[in-house]
C-alpha cells in the first residue's frame, strides 16, 4: 500500500519516521546518561563521605566512646532532618574487624555486637565480599542481586585496621531525580518533535510538488494535443529539473511532429482535391464554353427586352463563376474577371433569396459599395458559400445577415448568423478540405474560400458564442 502512495505523502512520512527515530534515540541516550551521572554523583559523594566519617571515627573508636560515634554516623542523618535527600544513606553501620556490628544508624535493625550477616542475605553476602577483599581503599560494592548499593570504607589509625564503615543506598533513591529528567526530556522531544513533524510535511511537500506537476503534465500526453499542452515545470540543474527539461524537448518534438502531421495531411487533401478537380475539370469547362458562347451568339443576333436582358447577364455571371470556381478549386494562379460591383451583390442576393424562404430566415442585408477592384467572380464565389453555409446553419425562423462594405483599404465581407455555436475541436479544422459535419456537406465550401481568400492576399477568419456565429474576410484592393 505504502508503495503505491504519491511521493506528496511518500517523502513526509519517511522523513517523520526518520525524526521520530532520531528523537527517540536521542532522547533514550540523553536519559541512560543521565541516569549513569546520577548514580556516579551518587558513588562519589557517598566515597567522599565514608572517607570522611571513616577519618572521624578513629578517635572516637580508638577511646571505645560507643555514643560519640554514633553520634558521627547520624551527623548525615540529623543534617538532612525534615529535608531527607532522595539520595541520602539509608543506613550507615560501624562493624569490628569480626564483622559485627560495633555501632548503625539504627540500632533496631542493627544491634550491637550482632553478625552483620544476621541483619539479611544482601548483608551475608557484603561480608563474604569484605572478607575475600582486604582493601585500604573505600570502595562500592553492586551487588547486581540486591536492591541496594554498599559503600564500604576501611577505619584505620596508624596503619592499624580498626573497623569498616559500611554505608548503603537504595537503588531506587535517585528514580525521582531520574524521573523527573526523563519527565523534561519527554517534554522536550514533544516540542521539538511538534516543530519538527510540521516542518518536515511542509518541506516534503515542496520537494515532491517537482514531481508531482511532472507526473500530471506527462499523464496528460496522449489526452491533450501536444500544442496544447503547457506545464509550467521546475526548472534547475539537479535531477527533477533534468527530467522537466527532456520532458519539455519532447513536447517541442511532439509538437513539431504534429504540426508536421497537419501539413502532411493538408498535403494529402490537396493532392485529392488536385485528382478530383482534374478529373472533372476538362468535363465542366467544355460544356461551359459552349454555354458562354451561346449566349455571346443569343446576345448578337437575338431580340432582348430587359427582362430578357437581366436573365441573359445573370446566367453569363453564374457560368462565368462556375469557371472561375474551378480554377480557385485547381489552386491556380489568379484568375483574371471583370470588378465586383453593386449588381454583384445583388445577384448573390437574388440567389440565395429561395433558400432563404424555405428556411422562413430573415436576411439582414447591407452593400454599401460602388465598383470594387477585385474578381468579380471570386468574391461571388465567397459571398454565395459562406451565405450557403449561414442558412444551412440557422434553425427555421432564424437570421442571416451580410455587411459588404470598405474599410481601411479593403474589400470587408461579413457573414453572420444565430445557429448553433460551433465548438472549439470544429473551429481549429475549419478551412481543411472535405472536413464537414452535415451529411449533406462535402467540406469544401470554406476551404474554397480559404484559397480564394488566400489567392487574393486576404484574411478570413471565424468567432462562435452563443449569440452569433460570424465569418468575416478582409481582402485588400487591387491597384
Amino acid at each position: 500500500m505504502f508503495h503505491d502512495l504519491s511521493f506528496r505523502y511518500k517523502i513526509p512520512l519517511r522523513g517523520t519516521v526518520l525524526i521520530l527515530i532520531t528523537s527517540f534515540a536521542v532522547t533514550g541516550a540523553l536519559i541512560f546518561r543521565a541516569y549513569d551521572d546520577l548514580k556516579q554523583d551518587l558513588i562519589a559523594n557517598a566515597e567522599g563521605l565514608a572517607q570522611v566519617m571513616a577519618h572521624t571515627l578513629v578517635p572516637a573508636m580508638l577511646k571505645d566512646d560507643v555514643w560519640n560515634s554514633y553520634e558521627i554516623i547520624r551527623t548525615p542523618f540529623n543534617a538532612d532532618l525534615g529535608n531527607r535527600q532522595s539520595l541520602g544513606a539509608e543506613a550507615i553501620v560501624v562493624l569490628n574487624n569480626d564483622f559485627e556490628v560495633y555501632v548503625a544508624s539504627n540500632p533496631e535493625a542493627f544491634p550491637m555486637l550482632t553478625p552483620i550477616a544476621s541483619a539479611g542475605t544482601a548483608y551475608g553476602k557484603l561480608r563474604r565480599h569484605l572478607e575475600n577483599q582486604s582493601s585500604t581503599e573505600t570502595e562500592v560494592v553492586d551487588m547486581a542481586e540486591t536492591n541496594s548499593l554498599y559503600v564500604a570504607s576501611p577505619i584505620i589509625s596508624d596503619h592499624v585496621q580498626l573497623g569498616t564503615l559500611v554505608m548503603s543506598y537504595k537503588r531506587a533513591g535517585f528514580t525521582p531525580r531520574f524521573v523527573r529528567f526523563a519527565s523534561r526530556a519527554g517534554i522536550v522531544t514533544i516540542l521539538v518533535l511538534g516543530a519538527l513533524v510540521p516542518l518536515n510535511w511542509y518541506w516534503g511537500a515542496r520537494m515532491a510538488a517537482p514531481l508531482i506537476k511532472l507526473a500530471g503534465c506527462m499523464g496528460r500526453i496522449g489526452q491533450e494535443s501536444p500544442s496544447q499542452l503547457q506545464c509550467d515545470l521546475y526548472k534547475s540543474k539537479d535531477e527533477i529539473g533534468q527530467v522537466g527539461a527532456r520532458f519539455r524537448d519532447m513536447v517541442n518534438e511532439l509538437q513539431v511532429k504534429q504540426a508536421l502531421e497537419k501539413q502532411v495531411i493538408a498535403a494529402e487533401r490537396l493532392a485529392a482535391v488536385g485528382r478530383l478537380t482534374a478529373s472533372i475539370g476538362h468535363e465542366i469547362n467544355n460544356p461551359l464554353g459552349g454555354m458562354l458562347n451561346a449566349i455571346n451568339t443569343y446576345r448578337r443576333y437575338g431580340q432582348l427586352d430587359p427582362m430578357a436582358e437581366k436573365t441573359v447577364s445573370l446566367l453569363e455571371r453564374g457560368l462565368l463563376q462556375i469557371r472561375d470556381t474551378v480554377s480557385a478549386l485547381l489552386v491556380e494562379a489568379k484568375p483574371t474577371s471583370r470588378h465586383f460591383g453593386l449588381e454583384d451583390a445583388e445577384d448573390v442576393r437574388t440567389l440565395i433569396t429561395p433558400d432563404i424562404q424555405r428556411q422562413h430566415a430573415s436576411l439582414e442585408w447591407c452593400a454599401d459599395i460602388g465598383t470594387i477592384p477585385l474578381p468579380a467572380t471570386l468574391i461571388r464565389q465567397i459571398l454565395m458559400n459562406l451565405l450557403l453555409n449561414a442558412i444551412k446553419a440557422v434553425p427555421p425562423h432564424g437570421r442571416v445577415g451580410c455587411d459588404i462594405r470598405i474599410e481601411a483599404g479593403a474589400l470587408r465581407l461579413s457573414v453572420y448568423n444565430n445557429g448553433q455555436p460551433i465548438s472549439d475541436d470544429r473551429m481549429r479544422h475549419l478551412f481543411e478540405p472535405f472536413v464537414h459535419y452535415r451529411p449533406d456537406g462535402n467540406g469544401l465550401g470554406l476551404w474554397v474560400c480559404y484559397q480564394i481568400v488566400d489567392q487574393l492576399g486576404g484574411t478570413i477568419d471565424a468567432a462562435s458564442d452563443r449569440e452569433k456565429t460570424h465569418f468575416t474576410a478582409n481582402i485588400p484592393l487591387q491597384t
